[in-house]
């Protein structure tokens, strides 16, 4: 069996190859033989593979291949981007503060890219998912946020059938505990807009803990800037209209299949 390390870019063989994974961990099992935990680098998705079903990719040619997929979001949100630019030049309100709470390093600078082009207030915090409870408050009462973002890497655990088992998710519990932790703090969902959540999340789970907006509600891949674009919305959006959580679902790339929410009070006061 092929051997890999930390770090290795794969694609999946039984999967046809269609994401590309970093590996960043191994684990032994009782029988001795490794498995390696994988994350996605164009998707918030981990998951968990033996050695014989992954094929090792060239470094380069991947992360050319991930910058490219990401290129082609941007583009099509920077289509948007004249219109709101006018929009900002309008008025005289301030948008939506926002708290970033990410495991995933790149993935985090990339919605902070998005946040500061979109000239919106943010503060960024690389923390693991199984972190985050324990840091959710203490940011929260440093940085007094309109918006808080949850995320990093979700997924099914292999052979999970029971959507409705915590056990069948790698990290939707620690989501989970996190927004229950920041609506203690916060409980007026007009005051602090909650998004949660990563690939294949525990969605219904997630929103009943207190979430404004969510994924995913038909377990699939959300991209790396779905919630960064549904922080935005809010944050752009005036405190007296209240947005339809389609309207701003529908800006997702992912869209309805990916993120689920309920309808929400803009936070540019």
């Amino acid at each position: 069996m092929a051997k890999f390390h930390i770090g290795d870019i794969v694609i999946r063989r039984s999967y046809g190859g269609d994401i590309l994974f970093r590996v960043v961990n191994i684990k032994t099992n009782f029988n001795g033989l490794e498995s390696y935990v994988l994350r996605g680098l164009s998707y918030r998705i981990e998951a968990d593979s033996q050695g014989d079903d992954l094929v090792k990719q060239d470094t380069r040619i991947a992360y050319t291949r991930a910058i490219n997929e990401l290129d082609q979001v941007k583009r099509s949100i920077d289509c948007c981007r004249p219109v709101f630019k006018s929009f900002l030049s309008r008025i005289k309100h301030r948008p939506g503060r926002i708290l970033h709470i990410d495991s995933a390093e790149d993935f985090m600078n990339q919605c902070l890219d998005f946040y500061k082009k979109s000239k919106i207030s943010c503060s960024g915090k690389w923390v693991s998912e199984n972190r985050q409870p324990s840091v959710v408050k203490q940011y929260l009462e440093a940085y007094k946020p309109d918006i808080l973002v949850l995320t990093g890497h979700d997924g099914l655990k292999k052979g999970a059938s029971n959507y409705q088992s915590l056990d069948s998710y790698a990290n939707s519990s620690y989501f989970i505990e996190s927004v229950k932790i920041a609506r203690a703090y916060e409980p007026n969902p007009d005051k602090l807009c909650i998004f949660a959540g990563a690939c294949q999340s525990y969605f219904e789970a997630i929103m009943q803990a207190g979430a404004n907006f969510a994924s995913s509600p038909k377990r699939i891949l959300i991209n790396a800037l779905d919630p960064a674009i549904v922080a935005q919305k809010v944050s752009v959006t005036d405190s007296s209209v209240i947005l339809s959580s389609n309207s701003v679902i529908e800006l997702t790339i992912t869209g309805s299949a990916g993120i689920g929410g309920k309808d929400t009070r803009g936070q540019m006061r």
